[in-house]
C-alpha cells in the first residue's frame, strides 16, 4: 500500500547483484525510490579437481546462500547433484539460506538444519545449539564458506572433538561504483525533502560503501542517511565508520531479519521516524 507523500524515501539496496530486484519493485510499488548500487560482487572460485562430496561428510555446513548456491552448483558439474545419501545432514546459518536446499529436493527436509525463522539473530551462534543436539552422532563436518569469513562455528566444532574441513566455493570483490552513479547518489543524499536509507548486510559490505563513498566525495553526505542492518555486527561495523561528531545527528541505524518481508517492514518503520 503507498506511503504517504510526505513520508517517502529513497532506498540504496546495496545486496549482490540479482538480490535487490525484486526488493526494490516492491518498494517502488509503495512509493519509494531505488537506487540499486551492490556493495560487492560475487562469483565462483575455482575449487580444484577434486570436489568434496556429501557422501564423505556427516554434516555440511552452509555459511550463506552462496555458499549453497555455489555448492550445488559443483555437484550439478561434477554429476553429483543425485548424489547426497540420506545420513549427510545439511545446515545453514540462517532461515533463508536454506531455501535453495528445499527447493533442490536433494535430501529430506528433516535434515536440514537451521535456525527458526523467528529468532532475530540468523548466525552462526543461532545455529550452534542446534547442532550441538546431533553431535554424537557427527564425526565429520565439511563448512562450505567464501574465501574469507568468520571462524567462530569452525571453532566450536573442532572444539567438540569432530573432524572440520572447509570448502571456499565463492570469492567476494568490493564493487567499484562509476562515476555515473555517483551523480545519481548524490542527488539522493542531497535531497532534504526525502530521507535515504541504505540497505547494508554484511561489514565487507559497509566497508565498500563507505569506501566508494569516500572515493567518490561523498562520504560526509552519509551522516544524513538513515540505515537498515541486518545485524548488530553489521550495525557496529558502520557505526565505527560514522562516529557522532556533535555537528550532524547520531546515523539513525534499524536491525531486522535478513529476509524481504521484515527488511521491507524496516524501511516503512524508519522511513516514517
Amino acid at each position: 500500500m503507498p506511503l504517504p507523500a510526505n513520508s517517502q524515501a529513497s532506498v540504496v539496496l546495496t545486496r549482490p547483484k540479482g538480490k535487490n530486484e525484486a526488493l526494490a519493485s516492491r518498494l517502488q510499488a509503495a512509493g519509494f525510490s531505488t537506487l540499486l548500487l551492490p556493495a560487492l560482487c560475487i562469483g565462483p572460485l575455482a575449487t580444484g579437481p577434486v570436489l568434496p562430496k556429501p557422501a564423505d561428510y556427516d554434516l555440511i555446513v552452509f555459511v550463506s546462500g552462496n555458499a549453497v548456491h555455489y555448492y550445488l552448483e559443483l555437484l550439478a558439474t561434477h554429476g553429483l547433484d543425485g548424489a547426497w545419501p540420506a545420513t549427510t545432514r545439511a545446515a545453514t546459518v540462517g532461515a533463508s539460506s536454506a531455501t535453495l536446499l528445499y527447493e533442490s529436493g536433494l535430501l529430506p527436509e528433516a535434515n536440514i538444519l537451521h535456525p527458526d525463522a523467528s529468532l532475530a539473530s540468523q548466525d552462526s551462534e543461532s545455529l550452534w545449539p542446534i547442532l550441538q543436539q546431533h553431535l554424537p552422532t557427527t564425526r565429520k563436518v565439511l563448512i562450505v564458506r567464501g574465501h574469507s569469513g568468520r571462524e567462530w562455528l569452525g571453532r566450536r566444532l573442532l572444539e567438540a572433538g569432530l573432524q572440520v574441513d572447509r570448502l571456499a566455493v565463492y570469492e567476494r570483490e568490493p564493487a567499484q561504483w562509476k562515476a555515473q552513479e555517483g551523480e545519481r547518489l548524490e542527488g539522493v543524499l542531497r535531497d532534504e525533502a526525502r530521507p535515504c536509507v541504505f540497505l547494508l548486510t554484511s561489514g565487507e559490505g559497509v566497508d565498500a560503501v563507505h569506501s566508494n563513498l569516500s572515493r567518490l566525495g561523498l562520504a560526509p553526505l552519509w551522516t544524513r542517511a538513515r540505515f537498515i542492518a541486518i545485524h548488530e555486527r553489521v550495525a557496529s561495523r558502520l557505526q565505527s565508520l560514522l562516529p557522532a561528531t556533535g555537528k550532524v545527528d547520531a546515523p539513525m541505524v534499524k536491525i531486522c531479519q535478513p529476509n524481504d518481508d521484515a527488511i521491507f517492514d524496516a524501511i516503512v518503520q524508519i522511513a516514517l521516524s
